[in-house]
Parts: C-alpha cells; structure tokens; sequence
C-alpha cells in the first residue's frame, strides 16, 4: 500500500512537472511570436546602433541609419548619425553685410551633458535642441552636439578630448538635467569599463535590476525574464525612500566638499582652450534638481530654465524627453544666454 502511494506521488509529481514545462514552453513560444525580443527588453534602437569600444565600453556606430523607437509611447523616429558616431552637426551660413564684406567666421559651438535628453531622443535632426539654437542665432554657426543616452557629462568631455579638436570651439555649451550635475564627485570624468555589457543586436539593452536576479537565462527567456521583474517589485516596495523635499539642501551641503559636476566640466572646457562656456540648467518632468540658487554650485555663465514647465505649455515625449514645442522654446532661451556672452 504504501508503495502504491509513493508511486502516485511520484506520478502526481511528473505529471505536474511536464504540465509546468509544456506551460511555459507555451507561454515562451506565445510572447515571442506576439512581441520581438527587442522591444520586450525594451532597447530605444534598432540593430546595429552600438558597437564595442575597449575605453568607453561602448560607444555609437558611426554613419548609423536606423531608427529610434519607444514603446510605451509607441513611436519610431528615423536616426541618422554622422561619421564620428554624433548626431549630425546643426551648419547655418551667415550673411554678407551691406557693404559687400564677406560674412564672419561662423562660431563653432560644442554642446554636451543630459545623456538622451541633450541628444534629442525620439526628436528629428530640426527639432533637436542644438539645431533649433542654430536657427534661432544671428550670423553663421556650426554646432556639434557630444551627448549620448547612457553617457554621463564627464564622459561627454572625455568624448570632446579624445575625438574631437577642442580647442575649434568658440564656446562651449553644458547642459545640466540630473541631480549629479550639482554634485560633487570626485571621479566625475573616471571611465570604469563596464564588464559583461549586455548588448541584443548590437544594441546596449538598459539598465535593468531584475537581470541581477536572473541571470544569464534573463535574457534568453521572456518568461524568466518577465518571473524576475515581478519579484523585484517587492524589492522596490522595500527600498523605496519618499523624498522629504531637502534634495536641494543634500546637493548644497555635498557641493561644501568640493565643486559641483557641471562647475568642474567648465573649468575643463576651459583648460582645453574653449574659452567661453555656458551650463544651462534643464527642466525636469517631476522634479526640479540641484538647488534654489544655482550660484551656490556654479561659478561661471549659467542659465537657469528649470521653472520654464511651470510658465509654459510644455510637451513631452516620452518620460523625461522634449516634445518639439518645448524643445524651440528651450532653445530660443538658450539662444539668448549664448549671444549675452558675446
């Protein structure tokens, strides 16, 4: 009798592991006919954007044509780079004058800082910020625009060291979105080489905490991946921290202990022999960064739009990024700081 009961069991047991297996074999085979696995693992491009790098451990394809998409808004905007990897630069011819001279020297301006914010996700090359700005200046002027997604502003300034003439440049322009950009941090421009970067068609996949639980099978199973982002919810539930509104006052006090990210990247620029330098500090969506007066982190020319949202209409599209209206209207402001250095 007994063994008549251990044999069910071990029955029950098998049965209930082949149903398990065909399930998820389901399920699998389901998920991936329904959704392709790069936008299930949520890449903002198509094939082939990035490539390997052995300094920045990765770095933008040059002469990439593709597409940049995002799914929770569901759209894709043609993306096209230039031969250096950049978002093409924004060229605008001056005028001659009335009295037949040929026209000045364009300036040569050199943007950088804000990651996908600064490089225009989701926006086409016209409604970029730095190929508004150029629209919106007097006279001729080139403007190269260093930012990446998934690059910070000191790695932007290593970028303008190490693959571009700095010293071409007439200003330099930092634009300022995250709270780091106030802070102190003393290895502000280290480049620490990620290891094991994760790429899916040659596109650097995001930062995603729940493959830290999963592991190597994260990303060769949609429902692995799908079990690990359910159980990281409890996990964010834990260490979530309700901000208790002294961001301000936390970036004050850090900037006591030396200067902030931004002021350090002027002086850089500076010593690169860019000689006129502008931080914007950008609006956020939710939030505002950095604290009341900028002048507390800051030292040298800045513009301060981080209010702009809360007078103007502005347009978002996607979480974060600028829609085209406030991308124009952000520009318009930045035009003006610029032509006030002169």
């Amino acid at each position: 009798m007994k063994k008549e009961n251990r044999t069910r069991r071990l029955i029950h047991c098998a049965s209930l592991g082949v149903s398990l297996m065909i399930g998820w074999l389901l399920c699998e085979s389901v998920l991936r006919v329904l959704v392709p696995g790069p936008i299930f693992y949520s890449t903002w491009f198509t094939e082939g954007v990035h490539q390997r790098d052995p300094y920045f451990g990765f770095v933008f394809r040059p002469d990439y044509d593709g597409t940049m998409r995002n799914v929770d808004q569901v759209w894709s905007e043609p993306l096209q780079l230039d031969s250096g990897g950049f978002r093409k630069s924004a060229v605008r011819e001056g005028e001659a004058s009335d009295g037949q001279q040929p026209p000045a020297p364009p300036k040569r301006i050199a943007m950088l800082g804000s990651a996908s914010m600064g490089f225009g996700y989701g926006l086409a090359d016209h409604e970029t910020l730095h190929h508004q700005v150029a629209d919106h200046l007097a006279g001729g002027c080139q403007i190269d625009l260093i930012s990446w997604p998934g690059f910070t502003l000191g790695q932007d300034v290593q970028k303008l060291a190490r693959m571009l003439e700095p010293d071409q440049y007439d200003i330099g322009v930092i634009l300022a979105y995250g709270k780091d950009d106030y802070a102190f941090h003393p290895d502000w421009d280290t480049i620490v080489t990620p290891e094991n970067l994760q790429m899916m068609d040659s596109v650097v996949t995001p930062d995603d905490p729940a493959s830290r639980l999963g592991g190597e099978f994260y990303w060769n199973s949609y429902v692995w991946a799908g079990v690990c982002r359910l159980m990281q919810v409890p996990f964010n539930l834990l260490r979530a921290n309700p901000s208790d509104g002294n961001s301000g006052k936390s970036s004050s006090l850090n900037s006591q202990l030396g200067k902030a990210q931004v002021a350090m990247a002027a002086e850089r620029l500076r010593s690169l022999g860019i000689d006129a330098v502008l931080i914007v500090a950008l609006p956020r969506q939710s939030d505002v960064a950095g604290p009341a007066d900028l002048s507390e982190v800051i030292d040298s020319a800045w513009v301060d739009l981080r209010y702009e949202p809360e007078e103007q209409n502005f347009d978002w599209i996607a979480y974060g990024h600028y829609g085209p209206r406030s991308a124009s209207h952000l520009a318009g402001k930045i035009t003006a700081a610029i032509e006030s250095l002169e």
